[in-house]
């Protein structure tokens, strides 16, 4: 039944202007009932109740809604012109005025005409409003909307429980809102000083959170649209700050969807600008220029959805679930912004800051109360964020000082011991010690403007409080830094493409935190302007925050001190609790696939940095990069295929303690897979280096004088960087494969290696055209003969009268040749390059991969590890002085001290030159255990001179330097034990002019060059001259490096080439050896080494040249000793009289730089003294001793000992030695002692593109070499006679002695040598021989076993010598039919009167010394018995007494000899054989065409004689080839070789 009752159908209602006046009175009757704890009770009770209840109570209201709805009259018109609404508070005295202008509503409900009974009624109304302004004063309101017009429709069904359908259409025009602070304080004031409890709110979220699944009574879609929107923000002292301006917004809300409220709004393009800005940009309007140039922020389009969205769950009950997003999408962003904008931000946000802080401090119990509750019960809200920006620009311009002043330029000196570290700020003037920064080029303006801009692009952003995570990508990143359009300067500084970051939460694992960031591709730039540009912003940045913090008023920094305290102390209070229970860590990954740095690290010097990929699971742990490269100046100095760094925790012996706290120290790990060093051509880098510590130093004076400018006092407030020295445990590089080379000339590598390829190509068509000629001449083989006059050449048969066809063949051989040529050439494969020579003429020369080194040193699986020593500087001096005693001595002080302990494991380590075929050394299985320190000394303060050094286009700094020469250098002191299980090492002169390009590769490499690109001439503008010449590289080596170096070989092969081919692979001496040991100190060189065996190559020349037989067997060794050392005694002489004395610098206390710092320690004198023994091996005797094995012993055996013998002679030092052998040995030594001149002096002669530089004025080697001694020792010793044929007479020729020693003397002569001295040639002024107990006899019964025994070089142990004595006659008695000569004593002596007898006498003393040397003869004291061998001899018995009158003497003691036939032929032609080798070698072509040159010469000066007498040519000729004979046949010490070719 319908109700009864009066219903209004048309309803029409006008009203006149309102006004109401209300006051807080109004709502006591509503705040009285309010309760705390009864609205938090009934919001806990909402929130707890069921959906269920919820729905039911939906059902409930939505009848009494439709109910109340369709009493609503038909159609409804009500008409407002005014409403004013004025607030007042009577309490605190504030007042606010409301207006709203042209108030129209419109109803109108209709129903459709088809079906009246299930009709559903619809609603239409209409609002419109004129203007509203809402808290209005004066002219102003803090909001003004002109125009509001709002067109609803509601559908409202019949069923009950069908909902009410609602279209609301809101349009506003005219928005503007007014943010004056000045008007809103008061009452924000009045509301933080009500206490509120707003415990319903969290009870509406909860209703919020659960309407998805209640019906709704209400299904609505509303639509708001402003087509323009203003925000003006407004100074607490009433002025306009900012203007924000948006052209178009729409809102679209509705609750259709299941999911609730969705909301999507759209803003249209939004503009910022100040209030000078603003009005600029209303003119340009005005004249129709569209431009966002003076705008503060631009933005175009922004797009906002807030509603729940499905989202994966990874659980197994559901698989989606509900969860609040809000979504942001802006198309783009810009910000342009200067310093003045910047300024005016922060002292905005500083006057908001004071404004707010007196509401933080009366709120602070309720903020307490809220966050308590908060972590009792938290509420969702959003859940999901995501911020989506096609384009974000942000632009800040400002301006560089170009700065003209003068700067303190203070210099930390550390005098060591003597002084300790001081600061000098005064200079040698008394004036202050400054810099001059001035502008360059000079005039340019004072300030120079800039712009720097960073641009990100495709930015996504999505952060989930449900899991805890944080991500974002970007598509790119780009920052750019350009100057003004004058300069034209435009850097990008970073490009970085598809970046992304990642943040989530570690869950329940030991990572509170875990990180992620990687991108494709990332580019960085580096350039002192731009660094300069943004370090000047900083600190004027900083600048700004410490004038203002200054100028805040005492009375507010007292109020706010004490409300920071208790937010400090409220803050600590909740926050350490959770910190307690989560120590956990943090992870952050990497993964950047392509990363390049460059930077201009100086003037003329570039760097570049290319990383392929860089990967690391956590930061904190290391990090591995692929495709590492590093450039400078374009030239790749290191690339490596993979490294990884890692970072160890550092181990003590307590870390397993729990009481023991963790160390802080890390041992870092380094490992690589191919590391590879180069040395570019002809790259300067010790002037890189030089040049970018002086940038470093001169952008430290420019950044610190732009810093003075704006903080003149120095009181800015700098954090003080912790060292990182105390972190440091040790460094360990563990290497697969290490390798470091010089890069070899382009052009030197292409000509060598065509060279070869040209001689074989020549080779190859000689062999054939030679036999072409022998098939002319009819000389070859018959099978390739058809018939007579005719031969066949590849299946053609050719007349050989036939002329043409002759000359096709020679074609057809030269084309063949140069094909294979061709073909060699096609196979090569090019070396890559460093790129020093990517340009000019030397880029069209690329050589194989073979000759792309000069000199490349390679070790596989190494393993450093650098440890720092413990006690630090004290101990680094400690071993210093430990090394080095003049240390100790002088007590010299150190300024620098860099040492470390070193431990080295490395599975071979190669050092080759080019490709020559044998490296120049190779070790395999290496180790060591030692320890480097690298030291400078100190000294007093340096002479200062001045130097020019440019920082980037504009600046210039004149800054003091310490003049060149007057800076000690880093010095190395060492003890380095290395051992090796197999050495090899390999030397020919051919390797001389490689050496001569290594030097002038370090010589390029370490020199002092201007790089700057700008100006030829900066550098040390008053660079004092040089006064002193560069030390030689032997003096540098007694300079730079001292201690103790050991090498240890197990096994050992030296090769030494015998021809100037480094090429060579056969003709060469070998020497091989079992353990050796190479010892080195300042001064001395030992070599000791076991089973020591010397192979020569003399067999294998010959039949180059002759068909010879080989010798059956394995081949004999030259030289053999079962134990072999050398005493290399190397002293110098210098005009200071120290030489050993290398702290050439004047030290702190003697206050001024010495005059003289190099001269007095150049090396005048040089005097070698090489003493060479060899041994047989010690055995065990009766008595318990070791003795040597005496090659007498077994010697005076009978034949019943025959085998004995021939097995003890393995043990004995043993030479094999022929006629072919000693004239090889000859001209082995010849070759390598003089080999030819170019060879030697390679470097002094032009080459391509190198200029001429001025020879350094030092004495060479050979002319400060004054003595050389040379004794070879050799106890006992046996040589044999080594035959070419076995009908040689002298076959079996055997030499035996129990000692031979050779000694000889080369000298200029007694007198005191100084640098300019004239210095006598080198001769030979003492030879010394020494035979005891020679004996020599012939060996018919050697058979090939024996031979095979001798060249194995077994080593045997004799038995008891004691029982097996045997005598003299005895031994003559069984050998009398090979018994040739013997003697008890034999001596040759040759002594000059050019010899210094003293220094002579000393060198002789030495050598007794140490073993027998000299020993009587049985016919001395009248009788025949026989002398103990240990018995010494005295210089005083006239036996040794030897002239110096250049007369040679031979003194024989004891001689029995046994002369037949068969000894007569074996002597003769031993000493045929043995004359041979010592006759002078033919002149080479080079040398008879000077000797022919010399003669035509002669004949010239003499052609006045040439008419009188003809013979007289010849006679003059003949002495002047007598001569050069003579100069041929001399001491091979001093005489240079005559060979068959020259080079």
């Amino acid at each position: 039944d319908r109700e009864r009752g009066v219903k209004i159908v048309n309803l029409e209602l006008k009203c006149g202007d309102v006004t109401a006046n209300i006051d807080e009175r109004l709502f006591y009757k509503n705040a009285k009932p309010e309760n705390n704890g009864g609205s938090e009770n009934a919001g806990d009770a909402i929130a707890g109740t069921s959906s269920t209840k919820q729905s039911s109570k939906s059902k409930s209201i939505l009848p009494a809604l439709k109910k109340q709805m369709l009493a609503f009259p038909d159609k409804v018109s009500f008409s407002l012109p005014k409403l004013d609404v004025k607030f007042t508070h009577l309490g605190e005295g504030l007042s606010v005025d409301n207006n709203v202008m042209g108030i129209h509503f419109t109803s109108t409900i209709s129903l459709p005409q088809d079906d009246l009974e299930e009709a559903t009624p619809h609603f239409d109304v209409q609002i419109v409003l004129s203007e509203i302004h809402l808290v209005r004063e004066g002219s102003s309101s803090l909001l003004e909307v002109l125009k509001v017009a709002v067109v609803a429709s509601l559908d409202i069904p019949l069923d009950p429980l069908l909902p009410i359908r609602a279209e609301i259409d809101a349009k506003l025009g005219g928005t503007q809102c007014n943010l004056m602070l000045s008007r809103l304080m008061p009452w924000m004031r009045l509301h933080s000083s009500r206490t509120k409890g707003m415990k319903l709110s969290k009870a509406n979220s909860h209703q919020e959170i659960s309407q998805t699944k209640e019906i709704k009574p209400i299904m609505w879609t509303c639509t708001v649209s402003a087509p323009e929107m203003t925000v003006m923000l407004y100074s607490p002292s009433g002025l306009v700050l900012y203007h924000a301006c948006c052209q178009s917004s729409h809102v679209f809300a509705n609750n259709i969807a299941s999911k609730g409220i969705q909301i999507h709004t759209e803003l249209g393009e939004m503009l910022v600008h100040m209030e000078d800005g603003y009005r600029e940009f209303l003119k340009e309007n005005i004249f129709g220029v569209d431009t966002y140039s003076g705008s503060l922020m631009h933005i175009a389009r922004v797009s906002l959805d807030w509603g729940y969205r499905e989202i994966e769950v990874q659980d197994m009950a559901e698989t989606s679930r509900l969860a609040l997003v809000f979504s942001i999408d802006i198309s783009g962003i810009g910000v342009k912004f200067g310093f003045k904008h910047l300024e005016s931000l922060l002292l905005n946000l500083m006057s908001f800051r004071d404004l707010f802080k007196n509401l933080s401090s009366s709120r602070e119990k309720d903020k307490e109360k809220d966050l308590e509750e908060r972590r009792k019960k938290k509420t969702k809200g959003i859940e999901i964020l995501k911020l989506s920006l096609q384009k974000f620009s942000i632009t800040y311009s400002g301006d560089i000082n170009i700065l003209n002043m003068p700067i303190a330029d203070p210099k930390r000196v550390n005098y060591g011991t003597q002084g300790g570290q001081v600061i000098v700020d005064v200079s040698a003037d008394g004036t202050q010690r400054t810099a001059s920064i001035t502008s360059e080029p000079p005039g340019i303006g004072r300030n120079l403007r800039f712009t720097s801009s960073l641009v990100i692009s495709h930015l996504a952003v999505c952060v989930d409080k449900e899991k805890k995570s944080t991500q974002a990508e970007l598509e790119r990143v780009k920052a750019m830094y350009e100057e003004d359009h004058s300069s034209g300067v435009k850097v990008t500084l970073l490009d970085m493409q598809n970046a992304k970051i990642v943040r989530r939460s570690g869950g329940l694992t030991d990572v509170a935190v875990c990180s992620l960031f990687s991108a494709t591709d990332i580019n960085i730039r580096w350039e002192p302007d731009a660094h300069l540009a943004l370090f000047e912003t900083f600190i004027r940045f900083k600048w700004f925050l410490h004038h203002n913090k200054i100028q805040s008023s005492e009375k507010l920094m007292t109020g706010t001190g004490s409300i920071k305290e208790n937010e400090h102390v409220n803050i600590t209070a909740g926050s350490v609790k959770p910190q307690k229970s989560d120590k956990r860590g943090s992870i952050f990954a990497v993964d950047v696939e392509v990363l390049r740095i460059s930077a201009e690290l100086a003037d003329g010097v570039e760097a570049n940095m290319h990383v392929q990929s860089i990967f690391t699971e956590n930061a904190k742990i290391g990090v591995l990069s692929e495709g590492l490269s590093v450039s400078l100046n374009g030239a790749r100095v290191l690339n490596s295929t993979r490294i990884q760094i890692s970072c160890i925790p550092f181990s003590t012996a307590n870390s397993l303690s729990a009481k023991v706290e963790p160390s802080p120290k890390r041992d870092w790990v380094v490992q690589g897979l191919d590391v590879h060093i180069c040395m570019p051509f002809r790259l300067p880098l010790r002037a890189i280096e030089d040049a970018v510590e002086d940038m470093i130093r001169a952008l430290k004076l420019v950044s610190a004088a732009k810093r003075s400018i704006l903080f003149p006092d120095g009181k800015e407030n700098s954090k003080k960087v912790k060292s990182g020295a105390s972190s440091f445990g040790s460094v360990k590089f563990v290497l697969r494969k290490l390798t470091a080379e010089i890069e070899e000339e382009p052009i030197q590598g292409w000509l060598d290696e065509h060279y070869y390829l040209m001689r074989n190509k020549t080779c190859e068509s000689g062999v054939r055209l030679k036999f072409l000629d022998d098939a002319i001449s009819g000389s070859v083989d018959s099978n390739h003969c058809s018939s007579e006059g005719k031969f066949i050449y590849e299946g053609i048969e050719v007349d050989v009268h036939d002329t043409a066809a002759l000359q096709r063949l020679r074609e057809e051989i030269h084309k063949k040749a140069f094909r294979s040529y061709y073909v060699a050439c096609q196979k090569k494969v090019f070396a890559e390059g460093s790129g020093a020579c990517a340009e000019g003429f030397q880029a069209g020369f690329k050589p194989s991969s073979r000759r792309a080194s000069l000199l490349s040193l390679s070790a596989s699986e190494l393993d450093i590890t650098l440890t720092r020593i413990n006690g630090g500087a004290t101990e680094m001096v400690e071993f210093i002085k430990g090394v080095d005693p003049v240390c100790q001595e002088e007590h010299i002080p150190f300024s620098r001290l860099y040492g470390s302990d070193i431990a080295l494991l490395a599975g071979s380590l190669v050092i080759q030159v080019r490709d020559y075929t044998s490296p120049l050394f190779s070790a395999t299985s290496g180790k060591c255990q030692g320890r480097v320190v690298l030291a400078q000394q100190a000294t007093c303060f340096q002479p200062q001179i001045h130097q020019d050094v440019y920082i980037g286009r504009w600046h210039k700094v004149k800054m003091l330097r310490s003049a060149s020469g007057t800076t000690p250098a880093i010095k190395m002191y060492s003890n380095l034990p290395v051992y090796f299980q197999r050495g090899e090492i390999s030397f020919g002169v051919g390797y001389e002019p490689s050496f001569a390009d290594i030097s002038y590769a370090f010589q390029v490499a370490l020199k002092r060059v201007n790089l700057s690109s700008r100006v030829k001439s900066s550098g040390a503008a008053n660079q004092p001259p040089k006064k002193e010449r560069s030390l030689p590289w032997w003096d540098d080596i007694r300079y730079y490096i001292h201690g103790k170096i050991v090498l240890y070989f197990n096994e050992t092969k030296w090769k030494i080439l015998a021809t100037t081919n480094p090429y060579e692979k056969v003709d060469r001496l070998q020497i091989v050896s079992e353990y050796m040991e190479i010892q080195q100190t300042d001064g001395h060189v030992d070599v000791s080494a076991k089973e020591f065996g010397m192979y020569i190559s003399s067999l294998e020349s010959m039949m180059k040249n002759c068909s010879l037989k080989v010798p059956s067997g394995v081949p004999r060794p030259f030289i053999y000793a079962p134990l072999f050392s050398l005493n290399v005694i190397i002293d110098w002489q210098c005009e200071s009289g120290s030489p050993l004395n290398h702290y050439l610098h004047a030290l702190p206390i003697e206050g001024e730089p010495r005059k003289k710092v190099y001269d007095p320690f150049r090396s005048t004198y040089l005097s070698l003294r090489w003493n060479f023994s060899l041994r047989p091996l010690q055995v065990q005797s009766d008595n318990g001793t070791s003795s040597p094995c005496y090659a007498n012993n077994s010697m005076l055996c009978g034949s019943a000992f025959g085998s004995c013998s021939k097995i003890a002679d393995v043990d004995f030092p043993t030479m094999n030695l022929g006629a072919h052998d000693l004239a090889w040995v000859f001209k082995w030594w010849s070759l390598n002692y003089s080999p030819p001149h170019k060879l030697r002096s390679f470097s002094r002669w032009p080459r391509y593109k190198i200029p001429r530089a001025a020879r350094s004025g030092n004495l060479s080697m050979d002319k400060v070499l004054v003595e050389f001694f040379f004794r070879v020792d050799a106890t006992p010793c046996c040589i044999r006679h080594a035959t070419l044929t076995e009908d040689d007479p002298a076959s079996g020729l055997t030499f035996k002695m129990s000692s031979l020693k050779y000694e000889l003397c080369y000298s200029r002569g007694k007198q005191k040598y100084t640098f300019d001295c004239k210095r006598e040639p080198l001769d030979l002024v003492y030879r010394g021989l020494d035979l005891y107990r020679p004996e020599v006899y012939l060996v018919r019964d050697v058979n090939s076993s024996s031979v095979e025994n001798v060249s194995k070089l077994k080593t045997t142990t004799l038995p008891s010598q004691g029982k097996d004595k045997c005598t003299m006659g005895s031994f003559q008695e069984k050998h009398e039919d090979g018994f040739l000569l013997s003697s008890d004593y034999f001596t040759i002596r040759r002594q000059a009167p050019k010899a210094d007898p003293a220094r002579l006498m000393e060198w002789q003393d030495a050598g007794r010394n140490l073993e027998i040397t000299y020993v009587r003869s049985e016919f001395e004291n009248g009788s025949e018995s026989d002398h103990s061998l240990s018995e010494h001899s005295d210089d005083d018995d006239g036996f040794n007494v030897v002239l110096a009158d250049n007369c040679q003497r031979v003194f024989v003691y004891g001689l029995r000899l046994l002369w037949t036939i068969e000894n007569r032929d074996a002597v003769w032609s031993w000493v045929g054989g043995i004359s041979k080798a010592f006759e002078p070698p033919k002149p080479s072509p080079s040398r008879q065409y000077a000797q022919r040159k010399m003669i035509e010469e002669r004949q010239n000066a003499d052609s006045s004689r040439l008419a009188q007498d003809a013979t007289s040519s010849t006679h003059a000729g003949s002495p002047s080839v007598q001569h050069a004979e003579a100069l041929g046949s001399t001491s091979p010490l001093h005489s240079k070789p005559n060979r068959s070719s020259d080079i």
